[in-house]
């Protein structure tokens, strides 16, 4: 006979290691399996929304050389701080960093009716016939962020103003989902990566940044322990992305309701005084995979 137990876990009282970037979570009651097997399942999140879009280190470069008359050349090379945009503050920001060189500005826009961002290098020196030759996206980081490829570019020939327009919408989402990870068992969920990976719940990020995503889960899913597995004392957890990169919440704390479910394990049974524990064995086996 089947039964379940619940377990509410608060990251405010888990210990977070930096390196592997998991939330332990002591258990004042471990969980026995003894002679049942042991399946988790993610029944309730509520999780804040407050990582940031652009990360240090992650998404935070773009490198812009200008070149105009004369085969000179211009570097707006920028760092942008970390935190969350929308896309007129990230505009903004970023014409800010930007600023005017050797007298050629260069100005980032946004076209809110294509979700897509575009520069426009402009000389605004009093040199007669100085023109914009080229714009080119030298590196970039942020290329997802500003829906831009390295290495985009754009010649001019006679022309004081050059506009280079990205080609792809910028994506300030930073990810559509959240995804628990955990070392208890290895389930092997996979993605379209064929990445194994151990995925206790996959939660959706629906609402803005600063507001609070509560979870509901409707599958009734559970996921298996390995059945060595019979003492649990702890739970180490993390949240990656989309792109299973570390979600930093800025010491917000999330909260999560685990439910676990205990089920008798099969015995073997030896109705035959002739029968081996191997052959036991076999037929256990073969019921199983025959139910399965």
């Amino acid at each position: 006979m089947q039964t379940q137990e619940y377990i509410y876990l608060n990251s405010r009282f888990s210990i977070f290691n930096s390196n592997t970037k998991y939330h332990r979570f002591n258990l004042t009651k471990p969980i026995v399996g003894d002679s049942n097997s042991i399946s988790l399942q993610l029944c309730e999140a509520e999780i804040p929304l407050s990582f940031y879009n652009c990360i240090t280190d992650y998404n935070d470069k773009l490198f812009i050389k200008v070149t105009i008359t004369g085969n000179i050349t211009i570097d707006f090379d920028i760092k942008i701080p970390q935190q969350n945009y929308t896309s007129t503050s990230l505009t903004t920001t970023i014409n800010a960093l930007f600023g005017a060189r050797q007298d050629t500005t260069l100005v980032l826009s946004y076209n809110f009716h294509t979700l897509k961002f575009s520069v426009t290098a402009t000389y605004v020196g009093t040199v007669n016939n100085t023109k914009i030759t080229n714009i080119i996206v030298f590196s970039s980081t942020a290329t997802r962020l500003l829906g831009v490829s390295e290495g985009l570019s754009l010649d001019g020939s006679d022309e004081a103003s050059l506009v280079l327009s990205f080609p792809d919408a910028g994506n300030l989402n930073r990810t559509k989902n959240i995804y628990l990870f955990t070392d208890v068992f290895d389930n092997e969920n996979t993605n379209n990566n064929n990445i194994a990976t151990t995925i206790l719940s996959k939660i959706q990020t629906t609402e803005k940044f600063g507001e609070i995503v509560s979870y509901q889960n409707e599958a009734g899913i559970f996921n298996k322990i390995p059945q060595q597995n019979t003492y649990i004392d702890h739970i180490n957890i993390k949240l990656l992305d989309d792109d299973f990169e570390f979600l930093d919440f800025n010491k917000l704390n999330f909260c999560l309701t685990l439910a676990v479910q205990l089920t008798p394990k099969k015995t073997m049974k030896y109705d035959d005084e002739d029968r081996t524990p191997i052959d036991a064995l076999i037929d256990m086996v073969q019921q199983e995979i025959c139910e399965e």
